[in-house]
């Protein structure tokens, strides 16, 4: 299956769906249901749309949510295990899940400032818009409508409309709830740029992790990784390359090809599988992810190789776990002391930075 055709009729799909919902008409599901089916097969097979959902494809802000989080969600509900049925109908739930801002009013839905007290009681009645929508379809998508009043529930009760809490809600809404707010944070808004995966990540882990349940934002971390596929990033050795793998068991460590951008288009670089390379680290995220800088190989042919893969010792993985926890810290300790000395007045530049603002005349 061709990525830009999946997602270009995803958003044709869904378009009519909007159109249909506006002009008050009703619609059916079969159209959606086969793209469900078609993106569970896609990602069994490669992570090709994965990386298409994290690009920032322009669009209709609406409609790429929807696809996105039907991309993103299939992906982390994989990594919980979810198969069969179960699978697609977490597919046809992302497609879906806000629905019910096709009848919102589109002034509030684009508002680039605060909304009112009275503006935000109308965008948090959505997922009862489209609970109704959904309860119309007929009985066979009820449990479809009762997830989708679910999504903006929180599991420390402070979401809506209901303020359920725990496990009253469902996971399958959880897991379009987690990643609905990682896609927000990864796409453009008007009063913000769009933040880099890993920077979503670690908004997400800081702010929400409260709100959703710890394996669910685990499973998130591990399918799409820290540094997902297409992103280019810079080594402590100082190489730029772009990933090429991603290691769900070090979310920090994928493997990185380098020197594929470096003057010669048709090079395949080198590998360099930073789980098995300890003082070989990921420095910062150059620019995120895109398909075309990714050569993907069917899922299948992929397990065959990992047959013969080196196996990794307990005192090994350890090691690298205290590693990265080693840079973590002492990234927080720099961050910390350039604030401070900040507040201070005094000039201080990071060293992953210094290379970057060199090039810069003072103003």
């Amino acid at each position: 299956m061709i990525v830009n055709d999946w997602y270009s009729r995803s958003e044709q799909v869904l378009n009519e769906v909007a159109i249909a919902l506006q002009g008050q008409h009703a619609f059916a599901l079969h159209s959606l249901e086969q793209l469900a089916t078609d993106l569970v097969l896609s990602l069994q097979q490669t992570d090709e749309l994965v990386v298409e959902a994290l690009s920032g494809r322009a669009g209709s802000p609406l409609t790429t949510n929807l696809v996105n989080v039907a991309i993103l969600g299939t992906k982390v509900g994989i990594g919980l295990g979810y198969y069969g049925e179960e699978l697609h109908r977490l597919a046809l739930t992302g497609l879906v899940h806000d629905i019910g801002l096709f009848a919102v009013p589109n002034t509030l839905i684009t508002k680039s400032g605060r909304l009112t007290q009275e503006e935000r009681a109308v965008i948090e009645q959505h997922p009862e818009f489209g609970y109704r929508v959904i309860e119309q379809c007929g009985p066979d998508y009820h449990w479809l409508a009762r997830l989708i009043r679910q999504v903006h529930e929180r599991f420390n009760g402070q979401g809506y409309p209901n303020r359920l809490k725990g496990r009253e809600i469902n996971e399958m809404a959880q897991i379009c709830g987690v990643v609905d707010v990682f896609d927000a944070l990864v796409s453009e808004r008007p009063y913000r740029r769009r933040l880099l995966p890993h920077e979503a990540v670690k908004e997400l882990l800081v702010a929400e992790r409260a709100t959703f349940p710890r394996e669910i934002l685990k499973a998130l971390v591990e399918q799409l990784s820290v540094y997902p596929l297409g992103t280019i990033v810079r080594l402590t050795t100082g190489d730029v390359g772009i990933v090429a793998k991603v290691n769900s068991r070090y979310p920090l460590r994928p493997v990185v090809r380098v020197d594929a951008q470096q003057g010669n288009k048709g090079a395949e670089g080198r590998e360099i599988d930073l789980s098995v390379t300890p003082l070989i680290s990921v420095v910062e995220t150059v620019n995120p992810p895109a398909v075309g800088r990714v050569k993907f190989t069917n899922r299948s042919s992929q397990v065959q190789r990992s047959a013969s893969k080196t196996v990794i010792s307990d005192s090994f993985t350890a090691l690298l776990e205290s590693l990265d926890a080693i840079a973590s810290t002492m990234q927080g300790v720099v961050s910390s002391r350039c604030a401070a000395m900040k507040e201070s007045g005094a000039d201080i530049i990071p060293p992953h930075s210094a290379t970057k603002q060199s090039s810069h005349q003072p103003d």
